[in-house]
C-alpha cells in the first residue's frame, strides 16, 4: 500500500486578506515605485537613546564613533582587529591591539568596552566559538558585565557595521557550543548596581558549517526548488540521505546564548542560517532589549527568552523586542511538524513588548503566544503587548494556545480581537505589510523567496504485512511496521549571508533601520 500527497504551502499560509497579499507577492521583481526613508522613526529614537553609546551623529540606532563612547566611562577600551591586531597585544590601544576576540573578551573588565574590527573571529585557536563564561554553567561561572561593538575599520578610524563586517562564521569546526555564549549574573541576594551588557554589530552564521544536501534541481531528494537556491535542504542530526552532501556539522548549537541579568542589549545584528535558534536567552531580574537586528533563515525560533528568577521577582523582568526584521524561520523537521517562530513570549517575564518589527515567510508562525505561568496569580498580572508589527506570508501570523483545541491561528488584522488575558493591553496597529513597500521584496534574495512561496511536501507511506519484519512482530503480537519518506522542495536551504545585511533600512519605521 503507498500514498502520495503534495501539499503546496502557499496553501497553508493563513493570510488575513491572502488575495490582497498574493497580489502584492506577485510583483516581487517590480522596482519599488518611491526611495524609501532609510532613517528610523522618532519612537525609535526615544525607546534606544538610554542604552545606545554617544555618537556625534545623534541619529537613531547610532553606532559607537571611533573615540571614547558614554558607556565606557567607568572602564577601558580593548581594541580587537583581526588583520592588524597582535596574539600577546594588550588591546589597549589601536596600535597594540588584540588579534584573537576570545583573548580580548578575555581581557576585558566589568565596564570596559570591547571595539572590534572587520574579520571572521572564531575564538580560541578557531576552535569556532566564543565565551564570557562557561555555556550552561552560570550558576558557578557568573562571567561578568561589560560591552562588545563590531563594525569599526581595520585601524579603528571609522565604524559602519554594514561595511566592516564583524562575523562569527565557522567553516568546517566540531564543537558542540553556541558561536557566543554570555553568562553575566550577580551572586544570589548581592543587592548592589546592576550590571550592563551590549552585543551590537556582529553577523552570527551557520551557513558554512551546517550540513546541507548539494543543491539539484534534477534530483528530488536535495530539496532544491530552483537554481537560483545555494544549496539543497537542509539535514537534521540524524539524516543521511542517499545524496551528495555538503558542509561539516549539524549539531544542535545556538548562534547567541545568554544567562545574564540586569541591563542587555543586543542590537545591529544580524543572525543567518542558525540551526538551533538565533537568540536563546535565560534573563533574571532586569532589562533586555533586542533592537534593530535581522534573522534570516533560522531553526526553532529566530528569538526567544525566558525569565529566570522565582516567581516574587518577575515584576522586575522585562524584554522589549522591537524594529526586528524576522524572516524565513524553519521548523525542526523537515516534517513541518513543529517549531519555526519568528518570536516567543515565554514565560518568567512580567512585560514583553513586541513592537515595530516586520515578521514574514516564518513556516510556523510570525509570533507565538502559547505559554502561561503555572501560578494563575502570576499570569494574572503578565503584560504581553503587541502592537505596530508588519506581517506577511507567514503560515500564521499569531499562534495562540486553546482549550478543546491544538493552537488558533490570528491573522494580523484580527489580534485587536484577542482576549487581553492573552494579548495586551497594547495590541492596536497591527497589519499586513502595506503596499508600496517593493524596497523590502526587492531586497530579500529572490531566488530563496520564490522557492519558499512554492514549497511542496510530498509524504509517502508503504507497508508491507508479508516483511519478515511484520510476520515477526505479528507472532508476539508487536505493532506492525511501515516506512514513510517526506521530501520537502524546500527545507531550511543555506540563505546567502552577505544579502542579509541588505534587508536594513527598507521600511521606514518597521524592521530593523539603516544604523548609524
Amino acid at each position: 500500500m503507498k500514498k502520495v500527497l503534495a501539499l503546496t504551502l502557499v496553501a497553508l499560509l493563513a493570510f488575513s486578506t491572502q488575495v490582497q497579499a498574493q497580489g502584492f507577492l506577485n510583483n516581487l521583481k517590480q522596482k519599488a515605485g518611491q526611495a524609501v526613508n532609510k532613517a528610523a522613526n522618532s519612537a525609535v529614537n526615544s525607546a534606544t537613546s538610554a542604552a545606545k553609546p554617544a555618537s556625534s551623529s545623534g541619529s537613531s540606532f547610532a553606532t559607537a564613533p571611533a573615540n571614547k563612547p558614554a558607556s565606557a566611562s567607568k572602564g577601558k577600551i580593548i581594541y580587537v582587529s583581526a588583520s592588524t591586531g597582535k596574539g600577546r597585544g594588550d588591546g589597549l590601544s589601536p596600535e597594540t591591539a588584540v588579534k584573537d576576540l576570545q583573548r580580548g573578551l578575555d581581557l576585558a573588565e566589568e565596564n570596559d568596552v570591547v571595539y572590534v574590527a572587520e574579520g571572521n573571529y572564531l575564538g580560541n585557536m578557531d576552535r569556532g566559538y566564543l565565551q564570557v563564561g562557561q555555556f550552561g554553567n552560570a550558576q558557578n561561572d557568573r562571567g561578568k558585565f561589560f560591552s562588545v561593538y563590531g563594525g569599526f575599520a581595520p585601524d579603528f578610524s571609522g565604524r559602519d557595521v554594514l561595511k566592516y563586517i564583524t562575523k562569527i562564521q565557522p567553516g568546517g569546526q566540531s564543537f558542540i557550543a553556541p558561536l557566543f555564549n554570555w553568562n553575566a549574573r550577580r551572586p544570589y541576594g548581592y543587592n548592589g548596581p546592576v550590571g550592563n551588557v551590549v552585543i551590537d554589530g556582529f553577523t552570527f552564521d551557520l551557513g558554512e558549517n551546517n550540513r546541507y544536501c548539494v543543491a539539484n534541481v534534477d534530483l528530488d531528494i536535495t530539496g532544491t526548488p530552483n537554481k537560483g537556491v545555494l544549496t539543497g535542504r537542509f539535514l537534521e542530526p540524524d539524516a543521511n540521505p542517499q545524496c551528495p552532501i555538503e558542509g561539516y556539522s549539524s549539531g544542535d548549537e545556538y548562534a547567541l546564548h545568554m544567562d545574564v541579568e540586569g541591563n542587555v542589549r543586543i542590537s545591529n545584528c544580524v543572525f543567518v542560517n542558525c540551526r538551533d535558534y538565533g537568540i536563546s536567552a535565560m534573563m533574571g531580574m532586569g532589562h533586555m532589549e533586542i533592537c534593530n537586528n535581522v534573522f534570516v533563515a533560522c531553526r526553532y525560533a529566530a528569538c526567544q527568552v525566558r525569565g529566570s528568577t522565582r516567581d516574587a521577582d518577575i515584576d522586575k523582568v522585562s524584554l522589549d523586542f522591537h524594529h526586528n526584521t524576522v524572516l524565513f524561520t524553519w521548523t525542526r523537521t523537515k516534517a513541518f511538524e513543529d517549531m519555526g517562530q519568528g518570536f516567543r513570549f515565554m514565560n518568567g517575564i512580567r512585560t514583553i513588548d513586541v513592537h515595530h518589527n516586520i515578521f514574514g515567510c516564518n513556516s510556523n508562525c510570525g509570533v507565538e503566544r502559547v505559554y502561561y505561568e503555572s501560578n494563575k496569580q502570576v499570569e494574572a498580572l503578565k503584560k504581553s503587548n503587541l502592537y505596530d508589527n508588519y506581517f506577511f506570508a507567514n503560515k500564521r501570523d499569531l499562534e495562540l494556545a486553546a482549550p478543546g483545541a491544538a493552537t488558533i491561528s490570528v491573522p494580523a488584522a484580527r489580534i485587536e480581537e484577542v482576549d487581553e488575558s492573552q494579548i495586551g493591553p497594547k495590541y492596536e496597529g497591527n497589519m499586513e505589510l502595506p503596499k508600496g513597500n517593493d524596497a523590502l521584496i526587492n531586497a530579500i534574495d529572490q531566488a530563496y523567496l520564490q522557492g519558499y512561496m512554492n514549497i511542496t511536501i510530498i509524504s509517502s507511506q508503504s507497508y508491507d504485512p508479508n516483511s519478515t519484519a511484520n510476520q515477526i512482530n505479528r507472532i508476539f503480537g508487536q505493532r506492525q511496521q511501515g516506512t514513510e519518506i517526506v521530501r520537502p522542495t524546500m527545507y531550511c536551504n543555506k540563505y546567502p549571508w552577505e544579502k542579509a545585511k541588505d534587508l536594513f533600512g527598507k521600511v521606514s519605521g518597521h524592521g530593523a533601520q539603516i544604523p548609524r
